[in-house]
């Protein structure tokens, strides 16, 4: 929608300048720095509004070819660094990983020692309580 307003004005614009260019069909003197010249005020005219619109178009064009090239350096920017990022993430979820295997075999180590030293503690009361019990023989009619 902007593009269209912008070609709308354009042409009116055009449409103005032509106007008034040919409101003005006189012949007039042009000095050119050496020669002077006659001609009608229309060329003179619609020369100026095209030479004017060529400068325009190079300096906006070189504008906009620096613009374009700035983009395309930042795109590549961007890109090395979503890719510098995405080998960071793997890199730290890899680490997690391997810190997070590293304190479950720890917890699990201690786990089995723990174990182990209640089974230990287990077996020492069960030979205690047999030694007891083959030591006083149960009356079971008491």
């Amino acid at each position: 929608m902007r593009k269209q307003w912008k070609v709308f004005l354009g042409f009116i614009l055009v449409l103005v300048i032509v106007i008034f260019a040919l409101s003005n069909s006189q012949e007039i003197p042009v000095n050119f720095l050496v020669k002077k010249v006659y001609l009608s005020l229309v060329l003179v005219i619609i020369g100026s509004a095209l030479i004017g619109a060529v400068v325009v178009f190079l300096t906006s064009g070189a504008t906009l070819f620096q613009q374009r090239k700035e983009i395309k350096e930042l795109k590549t920017t961007l890109q090395e660094y979503e890719v510098n990022n995405e080998q960071k993430l793997a890199d730290e979820k890899a680490k997690f990983q391997r810190e997070q295997e590293n304190e479950l075999a720890v917890l699990k180590a201690n786990y089995e020692s723990l174990l182990k030293e209640k089974d230990q503690a287990l077996a020492a009361k069960s030979n205690e309580s047999s030694e007891n019990s083959s030591t006083h023989p149960i009356d079971y009619y008491d």
